[in-house]
């Protein structure tokens, strides 16, 4: 699989950000399962994580508005 870098701006390990609140996230707000997510680096004050290709589109439009552990989150594709 290909994948596409999602970037969560301001939101990092400052924020008490984990791998695991993000791949919760992208299960239950995306709809994606263990296979379309790949890797996730979390810094202190943003994080990316790896989506499908294939559902990079569907999945921004599921998770724009969202909440990532009650916060409002910009989140959008890495360039």
């Amino acid at each position: 699989l290909e994948f596409r870098r999602v970037l969560f701006r301001s939101k990092g390990k400052k924020d008490k950000i984990n791998k695991i609140d993000i791949v919760g996230f992208l299960f239950k707000k995306g709809n994606l399962n263990k296979d379309e997510i790949g890797r996730i680096d979390v810094k202190d004050h943003y994080s990316f994580a790896a989506v499908s290709r294939k559902k990079i589109k569907q999945t921004l439009n599921l998770i724009r508005n969202e909440k990532i552990k009650g916060i409002k989150t910009l989140i959008e594709e890495a360039k």
